[in-house]
């Protein structure tokens, strides 16, 4: 994730509304326990959240696991900052850390479980296939990775115009496209339909497994 895009660079400058706006946007509680549910995390698994944002869906894991333990990495170190505050109201150790999706600091299958949530329009297409290869690369064999991602946006002028301008930022390409999925070395699970975030964005769940293992979720 390059910080010259513009929309990265406005995370930092929003962090401290970011909770409120998306409240707005979706129903929170049940736009995470979807993912939850996908994932249905168990008391001793290792997890990670790309593009943790302010952390409420590592607190939520958290809450869930045993001994198990959540990992939460983001761009934004001012992301970062209010997830390590928000962390500190419950006693599970949450490891935040600030880093990028297409050069993860974990070592090679570590993690049962992998979220992202709405993060992919933020990169480029090579930066979309570097991060699929990380996510792969620490994922355990039989790990999961489930997403919530934009789909393409509306095609009306106001979207035009923004696209226009956050060209660098690959949205254009909405989810991450079919064609990187295989080539990163998973397969389809699972997809459905996410909400419409502001009542005309359209977003969709995908639960990801590595090419070559079955997984009855």
């Amino acid at each position: 994730m390059q910080r010259g895009h513009l929309i990265t660079k406005l995370l930092d400058f929003g962090a401290g509304i970011y909770d409120p706006l998306l409240r707005i946007a979706v129903d929170e509680q049940e736009f995470r326990k979807r993912l939850l549910e996908f994932a249905h995390p168990e008391g001793n698994e290792k997890v990670l959240d790309i593009g943790c944002g302010t952390g409420s869906l590592c607190l939520m894991v958290a809450r869930i696991l045993d001994k198990g333990f959540v990992c939460g990495i983001d761009i934004s170190s001012k992301m970062v900052e209010i997830a390590k505050r928000k962390a500190e109201l419950i006693p599970h150790k949450i490891d935040y850390r600030v880093g990028n999706s297409t050069a993860l600091p974990y070592n090679n299958k570590t993690f049962d479980v992998v979220f992202t949530g709405l993060m992919y329009h933020h990169l480029d297409y090579e930066e979309k296939q570097r991060a699929l290869g990380e996510i792969h690369r620490v994922l355990k064999q039989n790990g999961r990775y489930i997403s919530i991602e934009f789909g393409e946006f509306p095609k009306d002028f106001f979207h035009r115009m923004i696209i226009g301008f956050t060209r660098s930022s690959g949205i254009l390409h909405g989810i991450y496209p079919n064609g990187l999925i295989e080539g990163a070395g998973f397969h389809v699970i699972n997809e459905s339909e996410g909400p419409a975030l502001g009542g005309h964005h359209k977003t969709k769940y995908r639960v990801l497994g590595k090419i070559g293992c079955i997984q009855n979720l």
